[in-house]
């Protein structure tokens, strides 16, 4: 019996996106174990080479569907998805619950939806907080929850760090100005180097969090939260935002979660744990460490595979 072939609809645009990695991290581990795979661009020969991948690529130049394939589409197509190729089989991949409904109307009689259309087979989530909200929404929807890995040999614990403060100028941005220039006339900043991280590929990003004590996250909202748990992963004390994707990992006994759009409390935050860094140094480090296992615990590439795997033999085979 044939096994059928997977594509993952992805953009030509080779910036630093998280949800695109996750969409080749996808294809390379169903790849490697036994699932035609692919990363579906629209002109050959694009790739995205911003982060080292070995996914299987495919262009729309040049495939051809079977009746038994699957399309998955990025949430972000929102109603489109159900115009795309009437008949095929859907999944969606959706990595941002709260752009779910992004291009809808208000309009009240209008319950036009691919996630209630009978094309739509299932949909991939990342995060436990999506998946209650599609859960929530679209009852009757098959919905399958699979963790995002964060590699420890690219984002790993790093002991030595620089009096460096990085952060995420994508998101939110007029906030992280504020806390910022609090900061700076708090004058709480002069020995302390400020990096921010911008259309830097996964490499350099790493280089950076290695090297950087304090990450601040400004995500929001967020799917899972992918900056925050890869600075945690590479030993910096995170403060900021959990954006609701990144909840279950964002945890007071080793990072900092902050209201949303609380500037003041951020900045007071981060006053204190500056403090606490230039005063109790050993019990920072042990935050550190602890913050670092977690993320590599409860986020490993074993967590995503095994996921990742029970979710398709379902939606393919209903085992």
């Amino acid at each position: 019996m044939s096994i059928p072939a997977i594509y993952y609809l992805c953009s030509d645009h080779d910036s630093p996106t998280g949800g695109f990695k996750m969409i080749y991290r996808h294809v390379e581990l169903l790849s490697d174990n036994g699932f035609p795979a692919y990363v579906l661009h629209k002109n050959k020969p694009f790739r995205c080479t911003w982060f080292e991948h070995h996914a299987p690529l495919a262009y729309l130049s040049d495939f051809s569907l079977t009746d038994k394939d699957y399309l998955v589409f990025p949430e972000a197509w929102g109603p489109l998805i159900s115009e795309v190729g009437k008949g095929i089989k859907k999944v969606i991949f959706n990595q941002n619950a709260y752009y779910t409904f992004d291009g809808y109307t208000l309009d009240k009689q209008n319950k036009t939806t691919p996630y209630v259309h009978p094309d739509t087979a299932a949909a991939i989530t990342v995060s436990e907080d999506a998946m209650d909200y599609l859960a929530y929404v679209f009852p009757q929807l098959k919905t399958y929850h699979v963790r995002n890995a964060i590699c420890p040999d690219i984002f790993s614990f790093s002991e030595k760090k620089q009096k460096q403060i990085s952060f995420m100028t994508r998101k939110n941005r007029p906030q992280l100005e504020q806390v910022i220039n609090i900061l700076k006339f708090r004058n709480v900043l002069e020995d302390f180097e400020l990096v921010p991280i911008e259309n830097k590929n996964e490499k350099d990003v790493a280089a950076i969090l290695k090297e950087s004590l304090i990450f601040l996250s400004f995500g929001y909202p967020e799917g899972f939260n992918l900056p925050a748990a890869e600075a945690m992963s590479s030993g910096c004390l995170v403060i900021g935002y959990h954006g609701n994707g990144g909840r279950k990992f964002f945890l007071p006994e080793f990072s900092w979660p902050i209201q949303t759009g609380s500037v003041i409390d951020f900045a007071r935050t981060v006053e204190q744990v500056l403090q606490w860094v230039r005063l109790q140094p050993g019990e920072m480090d042990h935050k550190r460490r602890k913050a670092s296992e977690h993320i590599c615990t409860h986020y490993s590439k074993d967590c995503m595979k095994e996921e990742l795997l029970s979710a398709w033999k379902e939606i393919v085979y209903g085992v």
